[in-house]
């Protein structure tokens, strides 16, 4: 008995031992990731939490930005820098995305990022008209932010944007699923082991999105690391777990949103099938992608034909020359 007593102190001794380690590996590892990867911009305080902002360029309408589910501003790759050569261009990382810090004291629903975004304009003097640009479910976020601040948004560009009727009871399920994925992942980064498998390249998702970003430019393969920094963060996958959580919500939110009137609007709609897709869900995705276009009065669709889900890496010309027509029309 005295044995086994022992034994079991040792091994909570060891696992006590190996814990804080752990904890202290990811604490200078992140302090090292800060020094290596600072944000770009500025973080501006909307009272408890800070938001990462990047402006650039000159001129008028101010082009603002917002990526995908649980995607940082870096994910626009070269279409933020493009935009500037001809107008004010805004790309920015929703709340524990990116160099963004958390706000996890509020569900992560879309409508709370469109208040948060609206702060954050106001706060940093960023003063309307806007052009809102939002990729997969940064384009519903955008599309309730020109239905609720109609008076400040002049155009909206959807990049393969989020439908609210696209969602199926089985999508719905597996969603759900996953959600417990990502309170491992945030554990994981808690006592490092997320970053200590990242940087040995033993995890999977990373290694096949350093594969996949082969064939883009070098100036967007250089973001890798930046991303994994990211990706070390506790409350990144906090965040993400949020985000996901309350999609319901946040799709009600966008059913909510029936019309925008005569707003100018460009949809614009992968045309390759990624290889996991049915042609069946590959042809409804496109057919609510067009859908959208009854949004507006004033609306049109193009059709990416080289390009999957992400199009503001496989095809930014796009998103670029949608931007450029909105600007010099207003």
């Amino acid at each position: 008995m005295i044995m086994t007593e022992k034994l079991l102190w040792l091994g909570l001794g060891v696992t006590a031992i190996g814990l804080l380690s752990g904890i202290v590996y990811q604490t200078v590892g992140a302090a090292v990731d800060r020094q290596q990867y600072p944000p770009l911009g500025q973080l501006v305080d909307l009272g408890g939490f800070r938001l990462h902002l990047h402006c650039m360029g000159q001129g008028t309408p101010t082009v603002v930005m917002d990526a995908g589910a649980g995607a940082p501003a870096i994910t626009w790759g070269l279409v933020p820098s493009e935009i500037a050569q001809f107008s004010h261009v805004c790309v920015y990382d929703r709340a524990g995305l990116g160099w963004s810090e958390p706000n996890l004291r509020r569900p992560r629903t879309s409508q709370q990022s469109v208040e948060e975004l609206h702060t954050l304009l106001t706060k940093a003097g960023l003063k309307p008209p806007y052009i809102l640009v939002g990729h997969s479910l940064g384009g519903a976020n955008m599309r309730l932010y020109a239905s609720q601040y109609p008076e400040d948004v002049v155009g909206l560009v959807l990049v393969d944007a989020s439908h609210e009727s696209y969602m199926t009871a089985e999508t719905w399920k597996g969603i759900k699923k996953e959600l417990w994925l990502y309170q491992v992942l945030r554990v994981a980064s808690r006592v490092g082991v997320l970053r200590l498998m990242g940087e040995l390249n033993l995890l999977p998702m990373f290694k096949a999105i350093k594969q996949e970003i082969q064939k883009y430019p070098l100036a967007v393969q250089a973001l890798f690391d930046t991303y994994k920094a990211y990706c070390y963060r506790p409350h990144y996958w906090a965040t993400v777990a949020s985000e996901r959580a309350h999609l319901e919500t946040s799709f009600a939110q966008f059913q909510a949103v029936t019309s925008l009137h005569n707003l100018p609007l460009v949809v614009l709609i992968q045309g390759v099938k990624a290889p996991a897709m049915s042609d069946a869900s590959f042809q409804r995705w496109q057919a609510l992608q067009f859908d959208l276009t009854k949004l507006s009065s004033h609306s049109k669709a193009i059709i990416a034909e080289n390009s999957g889900h992400l199009i503001p890496l496989e095809q930014p010309d796009l998103i670029v020359s949608a931007v450029r027509q909105l600007v010099e029309r207003d």
